[in-house]
């Protein structure tokens, strides 16, 4: 991968841990739906294995998922996982696998769940999306916990930007409190709530297109941000798109495994490594 001239991140999982925000949101929004469980509703592995299906880019999809499964009597998520799989992936394949009766609806998933990250004094901020809760909360996205530091994005040399499903509300939110910001302006940064929304190519593209790059490295944690380099191979053939999967993040220890039987060009056990190998350090 020499001659990198765009890195292109993911945010949760590769810049930023999200295990205790996004991971618990999608825990506590089913649990409000379902009342409490003994052992939980929806485990850290069973998210996993829903992201691994494909089509899981946003965690208030897995916890709509999780939520209609088990009111339904579906137990088993991670069955549930592969049917999905077999189906196209994502909501719309869990419900054809499963037959899955979509109540409560999905935007009012949604709107539980964006309150318990958000808060209920920044959901509006966040989202555009008034207040649902019957008691006022603080958000978990102040649980959040950075993967890199500021300074080692500094000094890589290669433009840089940003394409995750967040919204732009909590993009702003976590990159101004880690002080990542300054290191990608918002004309670089592509979010869930643009024009573009992951795995469509087209983002990557544009992104390229935006500095002139010949050569992109886009640096994900997700099967989706991998058919995000797939659909970018196959939309613009005249530049070369490769990808790096970092451990650890949405997969969890399904990664290594996932990666390799995509074929990937690189794998990398953090962000923070693959920065330096990019440095040359």
């Amino acid at each position: 991968m020499d001659a990198i001239d765009l890195v292109v991140f993911d945010v949760d999982g590769v810049l930023i841990d999200v295990r205790a925000s996004y991971n618990e949101a999608a825990r506590q929004t089913v649990e409000h739906f379902l009342g409490a469980s003994v052992g939980g509703w929806l485990t850290d592995e069973e998210m996993a294995a829903l992201r691994v299906a494909g089509g899981f880019n946003d965690e208030w999809d897995v916890a709509a998922v999780a939520t209609w499964a088990q009111k339904d009597g579906r137990r088993d998520l991670r069955a549930l996982a592969r049917e999905a799989k077999l189906a196209g992936g994502g909501v719309e394949g869990a419900v054809r696998a499963a037959g899955l009766a979509q109540e409560p609806g999905r935007d009012v998933v949604l709107g539980v769940f964006c309150e318990i990250y958000a808060g209920t004094a920044r959901v509006e901020e966040m989202y555009g999306r008034p207040p649902v809760l019957a008691s006022p909360r603080d958000g978990l996205w102040q649980q959040e916990r950075r993967l890199v530091e500021a300074a080692e994005l500094l000094l890589l040399r290669a433009p840089k930007a940003i394409y995750t499903g967040r919204t732009l509300g909590e993009l702003r939110a976590s990159a101004e409190r880690f002080g990542f910001a300054i290191h990608f302006p918002e004309n670089f940064c592509l979010t869930g709530d643009g024009p573009y929304r992951k795995p469509d190519g087209q983002g990557l593209r544009y992104l390229a297109e935006a500095v002139r790059a010949s050569q992109v490295l886009m640096v994900g944690d997700n099967v989706d941000d991998f058919l995000t380099v797939d659909g970018a191979r196959r939309i613009d053939p005249s530049r070369r798109y490769d990808f790096c999967g970092v451990v650890g993040g949405a997969l969890g220890e399904h990664a290594e495994e996932v990666f390799t039987e995509l074929g990937v060009e690189a794998i990398a056990p953090s962000t923070s490594e693959l920065l330096r190998w990019l440095r040359g350090a």
